[in-house]
């Protein structure tokens, strides 16, 4: 049975658009990373210097490409707006691959600040320790300058596909080049957990401060901030992640609320209303920013914007009958004629007329188009 549905395509985009602008923040993190690790290569043991970097670049250049994939999608479903659709077209079939491939963009950026990151700078800090060992010197000095592995034990090695679990199996094979085949294997994975987990608990304080920070600059409610920082859980791996997880969604849903927020208080500013910022509140319960713009001649217009870009609007203080209608249709002619901003639903809750003041609420889907 074919039904008719709407496609809101600038609602995508928006949501893509906040994922992208966090994982490009994320970038320049590896950058950073890579940064300290050239700075310490004199240090490093030689083999494994070239093999960090080129971890870190394949996770650079991986997130790159989803991040330049998720825009040029995004950048197409803003041009196609809203459209209007039955459930057997095309367009509906495919109507979600954007923000799909934006979710998993998001999950890479989490991975990423809650994993990734921290096992890098475990490994180079064990690079570091292992170079300056004396018994690593000593297998210098006999090998002349280079540490020899036999053909088996290297065949180990090039069968671990994880980059990392390589890596640290390499350091335990520095630790005790007796070990061979699995025991090689084994001891290069107790090595690497126990490794993770003491650098996870060393940093958990100057990650938690960073998840911070970044709530804070998004301008995350404080109450909210707070919650997020109390997860608790059973290791600091566990912490952090879930931490990192709502840290993300609320610091997106955040930044889309505030561009619908900007928009809206520069439209009613063009119909002669004034907004001071104390009358710019959250209402913590239901996590909505309610607004209040007022008329030097007394009128009044109040908002409700929630996270997702929907808001709620009522014209009703100071005008007589019908009179509010001739701010609120050019209001709504300049979201989407100047600022790009397309009502895509509109439903009137409660209206009456025969009052001196008339009352009247909408609710209206928007987004921006920032491709």
């Amino acid at each position: 049975m074919s039904q008719q549905v709407q496609i809101d395509y600038k609602n995508i985009a928006c949501q893509c658009n906040a994922i992208c602008n966090m994982a490009e923040k994320k970038l320049l993190e590896l950058e950073d990373m890579l940064a300290e690790v050239e700075s310490t290569a004199t240090r490093l043991l030689n083999s494994q210097t070239e093999d960090l970097k080129k971890t870190i670049k394949k996770e650079k250049q991986t997130l790159l490409t989803q991040i330049e994939k998720v825009k040029e999608k995004a950048k197409k479903d803003a041009k196609m707006g809203v459209v209007h659709v039955n459930n057997h077209d095309q367009r509906y079939a495919h109507r979600n691959e954007t923000i799909n491939e934006a979710n998993q963009l998001e999950e890479m950026v989490n991975n990423l600040s809650a994993n990734k990151l921290i096992e890098f700078h475990s490994l180079l800090d064990n690079l570091l320790i292992e170079s300056s060992n004396e018994g690593y010197r000593k297998m210098l000095e006999r090998s002349r300058g280079e540490v020899t592995i036999d053909a088996r034990t290297q065949s180990v090695l090039n069968s671990i596909k994880d980059d990392m679990l390589r890596q640290f199996t390499y350091l335990a094979f520095i630790k005790n080049n007796s070990l061979t085949g699995d025991e090689l294997i084994k001891a290069g994975k107790e090595l690497m957990e126990m490794s993770l987990n003491s650098t996870f608990e060393s940093r958990l304080a100057l990650e938690e401060e960073k998840i911070r920070e970044e709530l804070e600059n998004a301008r995350v409610d404080k109450e909210i901030i707070k919650k997020i920082m109390a997860k608790n859980a059973q290791t600091a791996k566990e912490k952090l992640s879930q931490m990192q997880f709502q840290a993300t969604k609320e610091v997106i849903g955040e930044t889309v609320r505030q561009q619908s927020l900007k928009v809206i208080i520069k439209a009613i500013a063009n119909r002669g209303f004034i907004v001071d910022k104390k009358n710019i509140r959250i209402n913590k319960e239901t996590n909505e920013v309610h607004m209040v713009a007022l008329k030097a001649s007394g009128e009044r217009a109040d908002f409700k914007i929630y996270m997702d870009g929907k808001f709620i609007y009522d014209f009703h203080h100071g005008y007589q009958g019908q009179a509010c209608q001739k701010d609120i249709e050019p209001f709504m002619k300049d979201l989407e004629d100047v600022y790009g901003i397309h009502v895509t639903k509109s439903q009137e809750i409660w209206s009456n007329p025969d009052k001196i003041s008339t009352m009247k609420y909408k609710a209206m889907n928007t987004n921006k188009n920032k491709g």
